[in-house]
């Protein structure tokens, strides 16, 4: 049931993407504290642009999307190669469509991704987890991922500017 099959993302999906990923990974970003709403899209925009200039040709990238048995699309990962340091990969982004979420898609979508980087030599693997998103790192500390560093914030009330 949760075999998936990975393929390379099409121009045509990686502009769906594209114009879906900017605006939520901004919202991500206004939600956890680290952007102004103001800025965020145009951020986001440029962060992806700059990881992705030839879309979904970049060099030392893997866009690829997942289908279960049917065909039927499921959900996609973007996987970067020797990251940070050769052998090492690292995971932008990985996703399972609404209606497939919670049928075992992502535990194996995030096997298949850890697969795709062993073959290309990479002998670990990392990724980013918002801090809200309870769902995944569930999912990831399950699947044997560690916190490596961790920022932690506190709300002190309004913002209050003080002079003196």
């Amino acid at each position: 049931m949760n075999q998936l099959r990975l393929r390379p993302m099409t121009d045509e999906e990686f502009l769906i993407y594209r114009a879906r990923l900017i605006p939520a990974y901004a919202a991500d970003h206004v939600d956890a504290g680290d952007w102004d709403p103001d800025d965020a899209e145009e951020l986001a925009a440029r962060e992806v642009d700059g990881l992705l200039p030839a879309g979904p040709r970049a060099t030392g990238i893997l866009l690829l999307t997942a289908e279960n048995a049917g065909g039927e699309r499921v959900g996609l990962v973007w996987i970067a190669l020797n990251r940070s340091r050769p052998a090492s990969a690292w995971i932008y982004d990985i996703q399972i469509s609404p209606e497939y979420r919670g049928k075992g898609y992502g535990r194996a979508l995030l096997q298949a991704a850890e697969d795709q980087a062993r073959q290309h030599g990479s002998a670990t693997i990392g990724l980013h987890v918002f801090g809200a998103n309870a769902t995944a790192r569930n999912l990831y500390e399950s699947s044997g991922y560690q916190a490596t560093s961790l920022i932690m914030r506190k709300s002190l009330g309004a913002d209050r500017t003080s002079e003196g």
